[in-house]
């Protein structure tokens, strides 16, 4: 059962959703049909947790049957000056606001997992929405979601020797689904091709066999196959959508630190992998991180990024030709990389600097508040905050939503004025 705030607010958003699709041209978001269980919104746990089963939601969820409206293209507001760190998508330098998603169902949101019984964006299209929407109305801009942090998944077709064959077609339509919902709602999105997660053995994951990523970025042919039959067809679909400018960066790798041995050349400290993944050495990560920034520089548009996990190895992506850095902060983080020292001072001040995952009830079990936080770094220079993440603040048994946190995000997000709208 959902608290009577979560019904009511879905019920008030389906309207809100509904009246903006038929005033935009377009057909509305179909919401719960007579019959239908009501999955309401699901989390999947935390970063690197998503080995434990199936989780997430099933529903039945389906899109509309017209033609969506078309998103009005982007206008500049010649009277706003976003921070002189920002990241700047066309409008002048912005602050990234915004939260990770980053997944519905962990490995599942784009092409499904039939073993789960789980559907991708386009069969929880409803769902998407409202998650989406309720984001938007608490100020946040920008969404860091999850394509394949595994294989386990129906979105990738590979050959029995764990090559990568093609895309799953539903996948290309998830994402596709993806960009339009974001445009429904009003936010743009940051797509996270793949994760450290990816790097456990090929074997059974949760009950479902999944192939691993580690062999696919040490062996040239299979990383080649992976690259031309995934990461280009993924990258040329958000070019030629209608929505593309709501898909503003690519974030190739969540923390691929954590599948790494070894040291690296840069200064960094050694890398620690997580017990249980197939690790690589910095080179050969490098090497496959480079690969894939130059298939997505020549199909897409959009900004790159490399989810670094900590300020730890702050140095381990600065040869890569990226737009904007990003780190991690986690409490372990802080006691040693503290939150409140600029991006110079860290030696990273090159490039806008993006903190992309922080507890969204703050550091140090709140004793340094979200609003501390993002205080701080809109202060010291840094290019934007989203914190981890949406499935926190849900709980996806009861459907309770932490209003409280919304309502600290929402109240910043305010505080920041036009410096957080990368469009009109």
């Amino acid at each position: 059962m959902y608290s009577p705030e979560w019904m009511l607010f879905r019920l008030l958003l389906g309207f809100a959703l509904v009246g903006a699709a038929v005033a935009c041209g377009g057909d509305p978001v179909r919401w719960q049909d007579e019959g239908e269980d009501d999955a309401g919104p699901s989390a999947g746990g935390t970063s690197g947790a998503g080995d434990g089963g199936a989780g997430g939601s099933s529903g039945d969820d389906t899109a509309p049957s017209e033609p969506p409206f078309v998103d009005t293209p982007i206008e500049c507001d010649p009277g706003c000056e976003g921070p002189e760190a920002g990241v700047d998508l066309g409008c002048g330098p912005r602050f990234l606001y915004g939260i990770n998603y980053a997944w519905l169902n962990f490995g599942g949101d784009f092409g499904g997992n039939l073993g789960y019984q789980q559907g991708g964006v386009v069969e929880h299209a409803a769902e998407h929405a409202a998650n989406l929407a309720l984001m938007r109305d608490h100020e946040i801009r920008f969404v860091r979601w999850w394509l394949f942090p595994d294989f386990r998944g129906d979105g990738v077709v590979f050959s029995a020797d764990g090559v990568p064959v093609r895309l799953n077609d539903d996948a290309v339509a998830d994402v596709l689904k993806a960009l339009e919902l974001a445009a429904r709602t009003d936010v743009h999105l940051m797509l996270t091709l793949f994760s450290f997660d990816g790097f456990r053995p090929s074997g059974t994951q949760g009950g479902q066999w999944t192939h691993s990523l580690q062999p696919l970025v040490v062996d040239e042919e299979s990383r080649a196959a992976l690259l031309e039959q995934v990461v280009r067809p993924i990258a040329a679909a958000v070019e030629a959508s209608p929505y593309r400018d709501r898909m503003p960066a690519w974030d190739v790798i969540n923390e691929p630190e954590w599948a790494m041995h070894g040291t690296n050349d840069l200064g960094d400290e050694p890398y620690t992998p997580t017990e249980g993944l197939a690790s690589v050495s910095h080179d050969e990560m490098e090497l496959f991180l480079s690969e894939v920034i130059g298939v997505l520089r020549e199909e897409s548009s959009a900004q790159v990024t490399v989810g670094g996990s900590a300020m730890k190895w702050r140095n381990a992506w600065t040869r890569l030709e990226l737009d904007f850095y990003q780190f991690h902060i986690y409490d372990w983080i802080n006691r040693w990389w503290p939150y409140d020292q600029s991006p110079d001072e860290y030696g990273v001040g090159d490039k806008p600097v993006v903190m992309g995952e922080f507890p969204p009830h703050g550091l140090s079990n709140g004793d340094i508040p979200y609003s501390t936080l993002l205080e701080s770094w809109n202060g010291n220079g840094y290019a934007g905050a989203l914190s981890w993440d949406f499935n926190s603040l849900v709980d996806p048994s009861t459907g309770a939503v932490d209003w409280a946190a919304f309502e600290q995000i929402r109240l910043v997000g305010e505080s920041l004025g036009c410096g957080i709208e990368p469009r009109r």
